[in-house]
């Protein structure tokens, strides 16, 4: 790439200015330069932008995201990718809900309810149904249909593990 482009998504931002169409430059892989884009490749299916769009969804630049990947990696000893990173930011965000945190403890000592644990929270049907839905989306929680009920427990030990620390962190002296 030339030297003033760092990422395939700075490239598209480039080809914005460029006058070429957005369509046109989807399907190619380009090379900007302040002056005009050049053609790379013609055989870009849109993938080499994946991880400049996790980026941006972050609220990261592209050299920010290679960073924290790089980071992360080291630090768990696991080859992590940003949409990994991103997956793991979602579970942190989830669990720093205090009424979404509160599902997962009661899941955490056994297989609840819709009904048993809107009751045990506080929380309506609508709005626990909602947040059981988010946790079972990013598999923090698990759901298992018996006759008419559904009953959510912890997915896997993982999630208990971070929990369990978590408390452990703040209560430590």
């Amino acid at each position: 790439m030339h030297a003033n482009i760092k990422s395939p998504c700075q490239a598209m931002q480039g080809v914005e200015n460029s006058g070429m169409s957005q369509s046109k430059a989807k399907s190619r892989k380009v090379e900007v330069t302040p002056a005009r884009p050049v053609v790379v490749s013609a055989n870009n299916d849109g993938d080499d932008c994946q991880e400049c769009d996790t980026a941006a969804r972050l609220g990261l630049s592209t050299e920010q995201g290679e960073a924290v990947t790089r980071d992360a990696s080291r630090a768990t000893g696991h080859n992590l990718s940003l949409p990994d990173i991103e997956a793991a930011a979602k579970i942190f965000a989830l669990l720093g809900d205090a009424g979404r945190l509160q599902l997962v403890l009661r899941c955490m000592e056994k297989p609840q309810t819709v009904g048993e644990l809107a009751e045990a929270s506080g929380m309506s049907q609508s709005l626990t149904s909602h947040h059981l839905r988010q946790l079972r989306d990013q598999r923090i929680l698990a759901s298992e249909r018996n006759g008419r009920h559904i009953f959510y427990q912890i997915d896997d030990e993982h999630i208990s593990r971070v929990v369990r620390d978590v408390f452990a962190h703040v209560t430590h002296d």
